[in-house]
Formats: C-alpha cells, structure tokens, sequence
C-alpha cells in the first residue's frame, strides 16, 4: 500500500508561519530563549551578569544573537534543538530539582526556534555549556536534515550564539531602528541589558513595579506618572498602580486626563508574562464598566496560547479582570475621600465613564454617589449640594431635571426664570443614577421631570380667547417656514422670561440631526454606510420640530396684530424668530439654512434702514 509522503522541510516552515503570523515574533522567541538560559545558569552559578547582544552584518545579510548564559551540551542539542515540541526549559529545571527555575523562566512550548524560519532560510547555532571542554555547532537550513560539529572551547564563549541567515526579501530586519523597535516592544522589562550593534542597553531593563522604591507610596506614583506618561501618548489625570497577589500582576493602569473613545485610547492592557510582552492592546482584560483605563500588566499565572501572542481565556484571566476592576474601584474612592476636588476635576474630563462605573457598577455607584458633579446653570453640583439650594415642599426638597441635552440652553433659561434649580440630565446614565439617588431617599426626595414646555412649571397656559387671536400667527409661520423647507409645528405659549421671544424644542431629534450631518462630513466613511447615514439625515428633517413662542414677548404680541401675517414681507420676520431660536438653543446652522437665514437678515436690516432713512427725512 503506498505511504503519505511528507516535506518536512515543507512542514517547518508551515508550521512556522501557522505559529506565528508576524514576522517580527522570532525577536521575541530568541529573546525569551536568551534569557531562560541566562536564568538557569544563574541558578547554578549565580557570579556571571547576564547580557544579551543582537549585531546585524548586511554583507552576510545574518543577524546574531548572543548569550552568556548556560549554554548546550550535545545532549542538550540533540534533545531541545532536534526534536520539534521538546522544551528545554522545562526538561532542565526538572532535571535540576529547582522550583525557582520554573517560575523564573518564560519558555513552555519548545517551538520557539521555529519562528526564525518564517524570516530564515539558514539557522546556525553556536553554543558552550559553562565548564564543558568543547563547544557545538548545529546548522538547519529548515529541513529534516541537520549538521552537528564539535568545536574547540575556546571557539565560544559560554553561553549560545544564533545566526540567522535572512531570506533575501527579509533584509529590512537588518535595520537597526527597526530592532530597536521591536526590542522595546517585547522585551522592554527583561533583567538583562539587551545591546544592539554595541551599543545599549536599548531596553529599560526595570519597570517602575521592579524598582525598591515601589512601596512607598509617593514615589510609586511618581515613578508610574513618568513611566505611562512617556509609554502613552495621553497624559496621565490619574495612575492605579497594579500589585496583586492572587492572581499574581504588577504594573500599573491609569486614566487620561481628557477624554478620547475607548476604542481608539482606552480599554486596553498590555499583557506581560514574566517581563516578557505576550499580548499588547488587549481590549478584553477590564470590565466592560471600566474601559475608560489602559496600562501595563505583567502577570507570570497568564497561560499563553503555543505562539505566545495570546493568553488562554481560562478562570486566571477572569480572576486577574475582576481584580483590576476592584483595583480601579477603590483608588477612585480613595481619591474620593482624600482629594475631592482631583475626583471632581476627573469625574468631569471622565463624565460618562466614571458615572457608568457608577450605574452599572452598584458597590462603587452608592460609594461616590454623593460626590458625582451634575450640571446646572448655577454650575457643576453634588446632588447634596443641589438640594441644599432647594426649600422643602411638604417635607421632601425637589429634584428637577431635563433630559433633552440640545435643549439645555433654553430650558436653564425658562428655570431660572421661574427661579427653578433644574439639573442636565441629558448625558448618558444621569438619569439612571438621579432615579436611583431619588429611590434611595425616597422620604426626602421627589423627583421631577422637566422634558417639555408642556409642564405647568415652566409655561402659562393661553386661554381659548387669546389661542384664538394667535391661531392666524401659527399658521403663516408655519407656512413660511415650509416654504424654507423647514418643517415644525408652531404653538404660542406664555413662559418666561418675557424677553424670550421663541423656543425651539428640538431635543434629541436635531442633536442626531447634528451628529449625523458631522459623520457625513468624514470622508472615510464607507459608500454604504454614508448613503444610509443620509436617508437618517433625511428622515430626521422631515420630522417637524417644536417651536414656541412667547405670548409676554412684545414682538410676538405685535406680529398678532398684523392684518396679513402670512404676506411676503413678513416672512423674513417670521423666519428670524425661528433661527433666533435655533441659535438661541446652540444648534448649529447647516450650510443651506445659513445661506438662507443671511438672505433674511440682510432683508430685515435693508428695511430697517430704509425706515430711519425715511423717519429722518
């Protein structure tokens, strides 16, 4: 019966590239190995400092790795570099009965050789176990055969040097910024300075987590601000630094001073295993209430996937994301209590993350509560201090507040007219958490919703004799806006304050008007997407808006007296009022409204002009 044949020149470098989509992975892997084996001679023969050289020769288009430590025998090569799936990390620390070994060392897989095949097309290995009397030479050009040659010991130092002979289309990794690169992305923490064509160390060798000062707590800080402020682009507002003992993780978070979406800035974790980068910008590692923060972690009970670009999703990983939240959690009520004002101060850079840790978050969220700022127009407030202002009405203070956040402006000035303390309520979770604050202290709270201008709060209503006399005005101003294309439903209420001539309620309506037009307006958006984004945009005009205008209002009262409200001269008038409002609400104005809303008011001004000009004749 005839045999499956199989290349296993071909399979190496399958595998290979299987194992390790980027390139760039075999620095990583022959850095690992540079460093288990300094580690295992250091456990034996603790004198030796360790050192680890990379020199790249573009005339032989090879790249070196150097290092001295324990180095091979044959039998060593024979078992670890012959054998695909063999580790001798973990051969020898069994061998050597030495627990330490196994928690130092960073190797598991016994493939990591392999990953130079996916740059290679020749691996010649150089290695001397300290105190042997020969040194060995093992080359493999990616195939099933090998050549082993005794050396002389004096032909190598102890220790083990990789050549890697690069493919010809692979001679950018000669670059040394390019190593540099990838060295300080890797293998930044390692214990060893790492030198680069002689020159170095290029790695920071030592984290702030691993310097004698960590525990002090002000220089802890410190050391973390300089080091995420150098590592991130975005500046530090506040640093949560990471020392857990089960699971074991050092390192440190933080949370930036201004806000930026989490998918771009925030909600990611640069996972380290044993000093050595094994997943950066993971986006699944803190809670999804807390993914505001990013940082560093360096966590040695990771299990790491066999190309060691990943970690297993196991019960550690899960144990480590619920720590890091309960970390974050109490350095903010920490800073609570001992800094309000920096809590403040982050809690508005931080609006909707802090106060979605606190709504979905129900230990943090009845700790900081009370200490959450909310706007208003006599600025940002505790909602003690909110009710501090307020006087009781049969026992219980008021807790007025509006949702509609495009409408904020005018509904601070209808409040405030009334001499209402009203909160914004408009961003996310701040209703959620004023329902809740309400539901806590029900005996002295009543909560009050202020969303539209139908609330006998805020408005007068008209009785049926003066609805009837401003029945004509709400027709011709919505006639004359139509004819603007602008739909909306008029309606003439009494409100203060008297000189508010019109309110337009446009509420959530025109705040996605507005967000849709700004995403039209990017141009990388998808063809697809921007068409339907522009049957939103379209749909979303066609619904009519809300006007109001104000019956104390003395241009309103005398536009009810014109005979021909609706004739072609008052329209610009008629119009006015509406982008008064508009501007008055602090919605922008789209390109064709400003253009036609300019056309009135040079209109309005020439009349206006030709009147004096008439009086002063």
């Amino acid at each position: 019966m005839p045999k499956m044949r199989a290349s296993f020149q071909g399979l190496v470098r399958l595998l290979a590239k299987s194992l390790y989509p980027e390139p760039d992975v075999f620095v990583r892997e022959l850095l690992q190995n540079a460093h288990d084996s300094i580690q295992l001679r250091q456990i034996a023969q603790p004198d030796p400092a360790g050192e680890i050289r990379i020199d790249a020769d573009e005339s032989t288009r090879e790249l070196r790795f150097s290092d001295n430590g324990t180095g091979m025998d044959r039998r060593d090569i024979e078992e670890f570099l012959s054998v695909i799936g063999s580790t001798g990390t973990g051969s020898r620390a069994r061998e050597l009965a030495a627990r330490e070994v196994a928690a130092a060392t960073i190797g598991q897989f016994g493939i990591g050789l392999l990953s130079a095949f996916v740059v290679a097309e020749r691996i010649e290995v150089h290695t001397r176990k300290a105190g042997a009397d020969h040194a060995w030479r093992w080359i493999n050009h990616g195939g099933e055969d090998y050549q082993l040659d005794a050396l002389p010991a004096n032909a190598q130092p102890p220790g083990t040097r990789v050549s890697i002979k690069l493919a010809a289309e692979r001679g950018a990794f000669l670059d040394g910024r390019l190593l540099h690169q990838t060295v300080r992305r890797y293998a930044d923490f390692l214990p060893y300075p790492i030198l680069l064509n002689g020159f170095g160390p290029v790695n920071a060798v030592n984290a702030p987590w691993h310097e004698p000062d960590w525990r002090n707590a002000g220089e802890r800080e410190r050391l973390l601000t300089a080091f995420l402020s150098q590592r991130y682009a975005d500046p530090p507002a506040l640093v949560i630094p990471v020392d857990l003992a089960r699971p074991k993780a050092s390192g440190g978070l933080y949370i930036p001073a201004r806000y930026a979406p989490a998918s771009r800035t925030g909600g990611t974790v640069d996972l380290f295993q044993a000093r050595m980068s094994i997943r950066p910008n993971d986006a699944e590692m803190l809670p999804e209430w807390a993914r505001f923060a990013r940082g560093v972690v360096d966590c040695p009970d990771l299990q790491p996937t066999a190309a060691r670009d990943n970690v297993l999703r196991d019960t550690t990983y899960d144990a480590l994301r619920e720590a890091l939240g309960e970390t974050i959690v109490s350095t903010l009520l920490d800073l609570a209590e001992r800094d309000r004002p920096r809590f403040l101060q982050l809690c508005d850079w931080q609006h909707d993350a802090i106060k979605g840790m606190a709504a979905r978050h129900p230990q943090f969220g009845a700790a900081v509560l009370e200490h959450l700022p909310f706007e208003t127009h006599q600025g940002q407030l505790t909602l003690p201090d909110y009710l501090s202002r307020q006087s009781p009405s049969d026992g219980k203070r008021p807790l007025y507040f509006f949702t509609h956040e495009a409408d904020a402006n005018q509904f601070y000035a209808l409040c405030q007219a009334r001499g209402l303390l009203a909160i914004n309520a408009g961003r996310p979770f701040d209703e959620t958490l004023l329902r809740r604050y309400a539901d806590q202290h029900s005996e002295t709270v009543m909560l009050k919703a202020l969303d539209r201008l139908d609330d006998p709060a805020l408005y007068q209503r008209l009785n049926a004799e003066e609805h009837a006399l401003y029945a004509r005005l709400e027709r011709a101003m919505d006639r004359a806006l139509a004819e603007r294309e602008i739909q909306v439903k008029t309606q003439v209420r009494r409100f203060q304050p008297a000189d508010l001539s019109a309110v337009l309620l446009a509420g959530r309506r025109v705040s996605a008007f507005d967000e849709m037009e700004r995403a039209l307006e990017k141009p990388f958006l998808l063809d697809g997407l921007a068409e339907l984004a522009g049957e939103v945009r379209d749909r979303l005009r066609r619904q009519p808006l809300d006007l109001f205008l104000n019956a104390a209002h003395p241009l309103v009262q005398a536009l009810r007296e014109l005979a021909e409200p609706d004739a072609p001269r008052h329209r610009p008038i008629l119009t006015g009022l509406y982008y008064g409002a508009l501007l008055n609400a602090q919605h922008r104005l789209t390109p064709a409204a400003a253009r036609r809303f300019h056309a009135d008011l040079q209109t309005l001004l020439g009349d206006y002009l030709a009147l004096q000009l008439q009086r002063d004749a």
